[in-house]
């Protein structure tokens, strides 16, 4: 993993170690969804689960923050972090903020 990921993976953990990061899979609340995130060791990659469904999103180009996208059964999947902040856009509708569990 890229320092640049290292650091942003460090800072998501310790901004959800209060909402149970006991585990390097932290878990987030986008509304309905309950999202546990699983980063690849290059950072190219963010594995998944979302209300029990695995998937795999790729790093895509952002402005600021990390993004990551994927489909999931017939579904683009965007998440997107900036500091310690999720957001997750289902197609292209409006985004779901995100809180840690």
């Amino acid at each position: 993993m890229g320092g640049k990921m290292k650091k942003l993976f460090a800072i998501l953990c310790l901004g959800l170690i209060v909402g149970g990061c006991e585990s390097e899979n932290p878990v987030i609340q986008c509304g309905g969804y309950s999202v546990e995130i699983t980063m690849s060791q290059d950072g190219e990659t963010l594995n998944a689960n979302i209300n029990g469904d695995e998937m795999v999103l790729t790093h895509a180009i952002s402005a600021s923050g990390a993004r990551y996208v994927g489909e999931l059964n017939d579904t683009i999947v965007t998440l997107w972090n900036q500091g310690n902040d999720w957001t997750m856009f289902l197609n292209d509708d409006a985004p779901i903020e995100c809180t840690s569990k």
